[in-house]
């Protein structure tokens, strides 16, 4: 495989997947945010709760239809770009596979249909029960995903055999090191989308109208939300990061960017990365830090990218994807700081929004999706050159098509998924300025 085909194969299947989590995570939290709007629609005061699950169910059913959807390409791209991969590790992601499809027939077919148009026809608890199990059915139809990319990244309960991986404990398998961390992440990524779409749509929905008391409780309950998920996210992601360090030492080295082996480490706050003269061309900061992150080798030096003979990651993507990552969720950090000071001062009402306030957090969605394929990017890249880590190489495993093709392809998908993300904005603008049409009593309820 070329070195050209290679990084076309990755730039495409990279783009599928990141299409399918991004719309999987916004999925994902919009389903625990609805069982929330539900529950809180039975308790007291349910009208702005009611209003609020009304217009964000319609919400879902787009995110679930572009997740869905996204999702065919990827497992076609499985065997047509990579048709040695599933030959290899089919006992292991055979059936993680398999059960993520089951989930989201079994759980979401089966109470999707219920959710969207059985209100009036079922009594409040058994439809909350209803939205219940659709949360479940999207949270375990993601969990399979993220528990065959955990297995990847941190392989145990499979050993290698002939060339393939044979299981000897599913239980092992499904209890991978990173498996905690990084569904947490996952969920955690996905309240957080949640929250800062909730917020732009709702500052959004006011500029043409007064708001009405749902518009005050997503947007009170979004503010918060923004913020927890933001600090959970750094916490897990601090924690994820002082598990896989150690065990992928070529990432630690290139995050740092350790160039040699030495006994001093060059950790770089930020910095341009030049792999062809394996030196930065800038760099700022970092001078005197001895991170403990940083393998050290039997003589005491930190393994420098040098020690990993071509084994190592691409360093600038692996590299600048952090950074962006620190650099936009810090800001994300002040930005939820503020914004919540500001909605309790202003008693959580989106009416008395300025318009730079309203244009700062309509922004909000844009950082979050930012971040969130950043980590992505810097997860993936920062494991190359391996599909499995430590025993087989994306390069063994990819296609022979010349690079001609995968570049056309590669364009193609890039124009459809193009399309599909207008007409996401288009759909949800039309939402946004037109609300929730009513339906017929006779004809039953939306």
């Amino acid at each position: 495989m070329t070195q050209s085909a290679l990084y076309l194969s990755l730039t495409q299947f990279f783009m599928s997947l990141g299409f399918l989590l991004v719309f999987l995570a916004t999925e994902l939290g919009l389903a625990w945010a609805l069982l929330y709007f539900r529950i809180r629609a039975r308790r007291g005061a349910s009208l702005p709760w009611m209003l609020a699950y009304r217009f964000w169910v319609r919400v879902f059913a787009l995110a679930l239809t572009l997740s869905f959807a996204s999702s065919i390409p990827l497992v076609f791209q499985l065997g047509t770009l990579w048709p040695q991969l599933m030959a290899k590790i089919g006992e292991v992601a055979g059936p993680l596979v398999a059960a993520a499809v089951l989930s989201a027939f079994v759980f979401k077919s089966c109470f999707l249909g219920a959710m969207l148009y059985g209100q009036r026809k079922f009594s409040d608890a058994v439809h909350t029960l209803i939205v219940l199990m659709v949360a479940l059915g999207t949270t375990l139809t993601s969990f399979w995903v993220i528990a065959l990319i955990a297995w990847a990244q941190t392989p145990q309960g499979a050993i290698l055999v002939d060339g393939r991986y044979r299981v000897l404990s599913w239980a092992s398998i499904l209890s991978a090191p990173s498996l905690p961390y990084l569904f947490a992440l996952f969920f955690t990524g996905g309240l957080l989308m949640t929250a800062a779409l909730m917020l732009g749509v709702t500052v959004a929905r006011t500029v043409a109208r007064p708001s009405d008391a749902g518009d005050r409780c997503v947007y009170a309950t979004s503010l918060w939300l923004l913020l927890a998920g933001i600090v959970a996210q750094g916490a897990l992601a601090a924690g994820l990061a002082q598990l896989i360090l150690p065990l992928q030492p070529a990432r630690a080295a290139a995050i740092a960017p350790q160039w040699h082996s030495s006994t001093q480490a060059t950790v770089t706050l930020l910095a341009w990365p030049d792999s062809a003269t394996q030196s930065n061309r800038w760099a700022w900061g970092g001078e005197g830090l001895q991170p403990d992150w940083l393998t050290r080798g039997p003589d005491g030096q930190y393994q420098g990218l040098d020690h990993f003979s071509g084994m190592a990651p691409p360093i600038g993507p692996t590299y600048l994807a952090l950074r962006v990552v620190l650099i936009i969720g810090g800001l994300l950090v002040v930005l939820a700081l503020f914004a919540l000071w500001h909605g309790r001062r202003q008693r959580y009402e989106p009416d008395a929004l300025s318009a730079v306030w309203r244009a700062i957090l309509r922004s909000a969605f844009g950082l979050v999706c930012i971040v969130q394929l950043a980590g992505l990017a810097h997860g993936l890249w920062g494991a190359l050159p391996y599909a499995v880590y430590g025993t087989m190489t994306l390069r063994e495993l990819g296609t022979t098509e010349d690079a001609a093709k995968l570049a056309g392809m590669t364009v193609a998908y890039g124009l459809v998924y193009a399309f599909l993300l207008i007409g996401f904005w288009r759909l949800l603008r039309t939402i946004t300025r037109y609300g929730v049409v009513p339906v017929a009593r006779h004809r039953g309820r939306a």
